[in-house]
């Protein structure tokens, strides 16, 4: 007597599971890769230019950093130490200010979550391992991919979209507000556009021109306003126009020279002062960022960095689930070491 074969459904949702973790990790890197601007601040690009490299030289984990708490605190100093004096001899009295010039704001979180689903039909149909594995890595694909694009578009933003995480336009600004610190009442917190250091806040201007003939002094100005002694901008993110300029600027030989991939993962990039420059396409029209890493980052909350639950049943459906999460938010330190050039022509 034939014996009816048993619908055993155990091995496939161990299948199921094991394959989404194991998948994961490449699924999100591949993600990163796609996005240069993404890259720097959660992925290979930012763990390249801070540093964070394995024993074979391939980078390792990210620049983002880990955060915890309702919302994040971030440490600032907003003015120069007033403490500092001449002295008319060894007996003279030293300052008793307390120079307080360090104080800590706050950044709320912002979350960001995409769903990768089987339906069990999906899955009876797809029964071989093999099978079930490639659906599962298509559908992990599309909702990543998905997610870490629509991050990508937010860092550009200048729209400030509702509960997207603060874009590099209002972060590299003046006269306004950034964590709650006003830059209008605290002079020294405000980036310095193109206009010479120590220039009123409500005077700072960040527009450029005809990069023919303003490009590069525009840059070197920019540039030089981020910069003080070690502290400057370690890259530069700019849209696809832009980078073109510079590069029809260089000569072929020092366009040879200056071109490398950096960290070998694939991006070919120009320099600009020792800083990396990026063509990104969410990058507003006409617009160059000069980034300082350590000064503006991603805190991220920790297992929420692109990160996936487990795979679980989908109530009251014939479906299984899994949930990508990025609980983070754009931050900065200081403002004056990050700059940016708008409104370049050719």
């Amino acid at each position: 007597m034939a014996i009816a074969s048993l619908d055993e459904t155990r091995a496939q949702n161990e299948v199921l599971s094991t394959t989404a973790e194991s998948i994961h990790p490449g699924i999100v890197e591949n993600a990163l890769d796609g996005h240069p601007g993404a890259s720097i601040f959660a992925g290979k690009i930012g763990a390249v230019l801070s540093g964070q490299l394995g024993d074979d030289g391939s980078p390792s984990g990210t620049a983002a950093r880990a955060a915890q708490g309702e919302s994040i605190k971030v440490r600032v100093k907003l003015d120069s130490n007033g403490s500092a004096r001449r002295l008319a001899s060894g007996f003279s009295e030293f300052s008793s200010d307390t120079s307080d010039t360090i104080r800590g704001t706050r950044a709320n979180w912002k979350l960001y979550g995409a769903t990768a689903v089987m339906s069990g039909l999906e899955r009876r149909n797809n029964r071989g391992a093999a099978q079930t594995a490639d659906l599962w890595n298509h559908k992990q694909t599309d909702s990543t991919s998905a997610l870490v694009d629509l991050f990508a578009q937010d860092i550009y933003s200048t729209a400030s979209p509702a509960n997207a995480v603060t874009s590099l336009d209002d972060i590299i600004s003046a006269n306004d507000s950034l964590h709650n610190a006003s830059g209008a009442t605290y002079t020294k917190w405000n980036s310095r556009g193109l206009e010479a250091k120590g220039t009123a806040p409500g005077s700072v201007t960040f527009a450029g021109g005809s990069f023919i003939a303003t490009g590069l002094s525009n840059w070197r100005i920019a540039h030089m306003n981020a910069s003080e002694g070690r502290v400057r901008p370690d890259c530069m993110l700019t849209n696809d126009d832009v980078f073109r300029f510079y590069e029809a600027s260089l000569t072929p030989q020092v366009r040879y020279s200056s071109s490398e991939m950096t960290g070998n993962i694939g991006f070919s990039n120009l320099k600009f002062r020792e800083a990396d420059i990026f063509h990104d396409q969410y990058c507003p029209s006409g617009t160059t960022y000069f980034i300082n890493t350590d000064t503006l980052f991603l805190n991220y909350a920790e297992g929420a960095l692109f990160s996936m639950t487990p795979v679980s049943d989908q109530a009251f459906q014939d479906a299984f689930s899994v949930k990508i999460i990025l609980q983070g938010q754009m931050v900065c330190s200081g403002r004056k070491f990050n700059n940016k050039v708008t409104g370049q022509t050719a």
